[in-house]
């Protein structure tokens, strides 16, 4: 896996081959064997954010709810802090 791209209010799934070209010319730069790799397909994820992360109990009735998201592209890095948190927040009396 090579790269991203970080664009805010970008809402299309569709590849954006530009991109993904200067991507791979950088990351030959730094490793010239892939210039001779296979590229095997692009993908795209949208990682939805927002300015703060949402991670909140809400009571809804007789159920309780957490809302654990808007991380961004920094939903990896933050996944285990939050989810930990949110065990915390359904674990609570």
């Amino acid at each position: 896996m090579l790269g991203g791209t970080q664009s805010s209010g970008e809402t299309s799934t569709e590849p954006d081959l530009t991109a993904a070209e200067r991507i791979l010319r950088s990351c030959i730069e730094i490793e010239p064997r892939l210039r001779h790799a296979t590229v095997r397909g692009h993908q795209v994820g949208l990682r939805p954010s927002r300015p703060t992360v949402r991670l909140e109990l809400e009571q809804i009735g007789a159920a309780r709810c957490v809302h654990n998201y808007g991380h961004g592209g920094s939903g990896v890095t933050l996944s285990w802090g939050s989810a930990f948190r949110a065990v915390e927040l359904l674990l609570a009396v």
